[in-house]
């Protein structure tokens, strides 16, 4: 009997999907289990893999979007005939065993079959755990097949130039070659600065840019999520600043200490999530008529993609550690920007948290991710002179941006928030302790 394939439902708020392409023809003898068809939605791109094993049939084609639920093929048994549908019965429940009736559906024209990447099985499994794009790896095997050896080759030869994380990172992002660039940092190490070197480099007159670029895909998905956003909720933003002289400090020793390139942005990220368990209204999501909080604290840390961003979720990041927030941080990054996510790692936040810092902006006017109701916008560290003790200092200040849904959250209760993130981040010893955050003005407004 037929298998149908539907549109999944990838989050709580995904209405339609788009077919990006299929992996495999129609009339093709398929497994149970194998990748066939990247459907996207607003947030990300998703392998469906077949339900069952037989010869798939294509309904709906690449490029053309289905809401959820509605057919996007079958996988049918040998010599079973494609099954009856008319436009009424595109949008099925999804059962996926009830059969269907004979058709005088025409025959699907055939797609272009995909780039074949000869390569062991091993070997795609290793790439994909590494993040490597396994069509850029040269193959060393019999007939040019690839192997572990070269998926580890190719992955230790990106590796293997000096660089800070964020270095990298943004390196990735920019779609830079670092092994082509001078490092300025110490034994000559690539940091953030010489990549703004030559980002500044390549936005002078005279570089060759495209006139034009395609509003599709991700970039026009996140477009109009922005726009229901915003067009669906009264949304505030608060500012404020945070002396983190001490923060700049602990940072280094921790470094020092764990051996662990920590970021700024996995200390705020400890220390918001740390303040979201003290105050559960911006740890909610707004559901209909429903407010509903929640007990976990559920971070959605965005990162950069080409094009666009996406915020994987960190779930419970108030009770992991700093090391081990960086390394499911990091972890998620990289299948982020191999495009390797799944469905439950960019689904269930209950807050957001964006750093711009390192793109030397100071404050700016995130917006919010629905159904949560708030996010905080993350700027540069500047330093700044001021009086200590009747002495001019040079201190460390960063700014923040906190966007909330007004619907849910009141100014005060935004700015109490706020308030007590200040607190932790000017006195980081209190991020690693139990208990809540010190503030002058609670439980006065």
């Amino acid at each position: 009997m037929a298998t149908t394939l539907t549109m999944p439902k990838l989050g709580l708020t995904m209405t339609e999907g788009k077919v990006v392409k299929w992996l495999r023809q129609d009339g093709e003898q398929v497994d149970e289990g194998q990748p066939i068809v990247v459907v996207m939605s607003k947030k990300i791109t998703y392998e469906i893999e077949s339900p069952a094993s037989g010869i798939l049939r294509i309904v709906t084609r690449a490029k053309e979007s289905r809401k959820v639920t509605e057919v996007l093929g079958f996988v049918l048994e040998a010599g079973e005939p494609m099954p009856q549908l008319d436009a009424a019965e595109l949008s099925t429940a999804g059962d996926a065993s009830v059969p269907m009736e004979k058709t005088s559906l025409p025959e699907p024209q055939a797609q272009e079959p995909p780039r074949e990447v000869r390569s062991s099985p091993a070997a795609r499994r290793l790439a994909k755990e590494l993040g490597v794009d396994i069509t850029r790896v040269q193959g060393s095997g019999r007939g040019g097949r690839i192997t572990e050896k070269d998926v580890q080759a190719f992955h230790d030869g990106q590796s293997r130039v000096d660089a800070t994380p964020l270095a990298r990172r943004m390196a990735e992002e920019e779609g830079l070659d670092l092994a082509r660039m001078e490092g300025t940092g110490q034994d000559g190490r690539i940091t953030e600065d010489d990549l703004l070197r030559v980002l500044e480099r390549q936005d002078q007159p005279g570089t060759d840019l495209p006139r034009s670029m395609a509003f599709t895909g991700r970039r026009q998905a996140i477009a109009e999520a922005m726009m229901d956003s915003l067009h669906s909720m009264a949304q505030i933003t608060l500012t404020s600043h945070a002396d983190v002289t001490e923060l700049v400090k602990l940072r280094d020793v921790l470094r020092r200490r764990w051996g662990v390139p920590i970021s700024y942005t996995n200390l705020i990220a400890k220390a918001v999530a740390v303040v979201l368990r003290e105050h559960p209204l911006l740890n909610s999501t707004l559901l209909g008529e429903q407010i509903v909080f929640h007990d976990e604290v559920n971070l959605g840390v965005a990162v950069a993609l080409d094009p666009g961003l996406i915020a994987p979720v960190v779930r419970n990041a108030d009770k992991k550690s700093v090391p081990v927030l960086h390394q499911t941080r990091q972890a998620l990054a990289e299948r982020a920007r191999a495009d390797q996510l799944s469905v439950d790692e960019v689904t269930g936040g209950t807050f957001t948290l964006t750093n711009l810092g390192m793109y030397r902006v100071d404050a700016f006017t995130p917006i919010v991710n629905p159904p949560e109701v708030a996010i905080l916008g993350v700027g540069g560290i500047n330093e700044y002179l001021t009086l200590v003790d009747g002495q001019v200092t040079a201190r460390s200040r960063l700014a923040l941006s906190l966007t909330i849904d007004h619907r849910v959250v009141d100014g005060a209760p935004g700015a109490i928030f706020l308030q007590a993130l200040v607190e932790r981040l000017e006195h980081p010893a209190l991020i690693f302790a139990e208990g809540p955050a010190v503030s002058s003005s609670e439980g006065t407004t």
